[in-house]
């Protein structure tokens, strides 16, 4: 057995080099194999005939050519362009608006005494009822009222209210209830400043909604400036005054809930104000401007949640804001502006109206009273519980802004 002389590895007999340190073994050079030589090929010019053209032309372009054809043909194009308009529908932030409601309400009453032997109280309500009263942009009722039951049965008072009245002595309780269906539209109406028409299109039949009412005062002299200051520039174009008055509450006035609604004077000084204070403001500077502006009353829920199904829950009192709107074709219509929830001209279904202002200024004062006790050294109060029993939703808009595009 041989062994390498460099590292000691077995050598085998026909190895001329050590397998392991590649070392040429001594004596075995002649075993060693020359290496091939490799001549450069020999240059080939071929004749290329009309028939073999294409082999020519490098498969890189022949491909280019035909991407380029195809994107180019008139149905890729119409693939390509809805491609990209639902990829940017994909990538486009929206909100989803339900286009119908309908829920059934119900409102409970538990009336007793609360301090002293014996008293009376009156408890007062509105009737449910179909909205709008008025014309609202092509929507006759954006609000439905169906199968109203109360009870016990209620009188009818002068302002067209629901009133119970009773004594209470001692233990004694009295219970209220109220159950309908009501069905809510969207309010979204297509309405551009350049549909509106002039403050001086605006009829008589309106001059109810110009007056001083309760808490509304377009007499008020920092009202009257500031209708001045956004009407200026608009030449009486109806919806460009009220959206300046919105701009104008939204940019410089904070919300803050109050327990009951303000003058329109104490809401300019302290800058604060909530649903009630702000469309008190607002409907003082628009009669002021000229615009006839009356509330509209009702409840909201605090939590909505219609992605899966309909649970709206915690009602609470709402006011909003209407306003006379002509149009420069000769028509007229009424446009709702909320501005607590920053909504101009348009209503998501998420609300219910109970009462709308009708010009006189002690059935708007009496709207936010609606119970009232006395007695001897006595008083009573109630509880309410008022929850939706059945909800559906219908329909659905995909709003990429929630602002109308004036």
């Amino acid at each position: 057995m041989k062994l390498c002389d460099y590292c000691g590895f077995v050598i085998k007999d026909n190895d001329a080099k050590c397998s392991n340190c590649r070392m040429i073994v001594p004596g075995r050079e002649s075993m060693l194999v020359p290496p091939k030589l490799v001549s450069s090929p020999k240059k080939v010019q071929t004749q290329i005939s009309s028939r073999s053209i294409s082999s020519y032309i490098p498969k890189k372009f022949i491909a280019i050519l035909l991407v380029i054809g195809l994107f180019s043909s008139p149905h890729t194009q119409t693939l390509l362009n809805g491609g990209l308009n639902y990829w940017d529908e994909l990538n486009t932030p929206y909100y989803t608006i339900p286009e119908k409601i309908t829920l059934t309400y119900v409102r409970n009453f538990e009336i007793y005494v609360e301090e002293g032997d014996e008293v009376e109280y009156t408890l007062t309500l509105s009737i449910p009822e179909n909205r709008p009263s008025g014309s609202q942009t092509g929507i006759i009722n954006w609000q439905t009222i169906d199968n109203l039951q109360v009870s016990p049965a209620y009188n009818l008072t002068s302002q067209g209210r629901m009133e119970w009245r009773n004594n209470l002595t001692g233990d004694d309780r009295d219970f209220i209830s109220l159950e309908y269906t009501a069905t809510i539209n969207l309010i979204r109406p297509e309405l551009k400043m350049s549909n509106s028409g002039l403050v001086s299109d605006i009829p008589d039949d309106y001059d109810l909604y110009l007056q001083d009412e309760w808490l509304i005062e377009p007499s008020n002299e920092d009202v009257q400036n500031l209708a001045i200051q956004l009407s200026n520039g608009t030449n009486g174009n109806v919806i460009m005054i009220l959206k300046n008055i919105f701009d104008y509450i939204e940019q410089n006035y904070r919300y803050q809930q109050s327990s009951i609604p303000k003058s329109c004077q104490d809401t300019i000084v302290g800058k604060v104000g909530d649903c009630d204070d702000f469309s008190i403001l607002f409907s003082s500077i628009a009669r002021a401007a000229g615009i006839p502006a009356w509330l509209e009353l009702g409840i909201i829920p605090a939590f909505i949640d219609t992605s899966e199904a309909c649970d709206l829950r915690d009602w609470g009192g709402h006011a909003w804001v209407n306003a006379f709107v002509p149009l420069n074709d000769g028509t007229s219509t009424v446009v709702s502006i909320d501005l607590a929830n920053s909504y101009f001209m348009w209503m998501p279904p998420y609300r219910i109206s109970d009462w709308v202002d009708n010009g006189n200024g002690e059935d708007l004062d009496s709207y936010y009273y609606l119970f009232s006790s006395k007695g001897i050294n006595s008083q009573a109060t109630y509880k309410e519980n008022s929850y939706v029993s059945a909800c559906e939703v219908q329909g659905e808009v995909k709003l990429t802004d929630l602002e109308l595009d004036l």
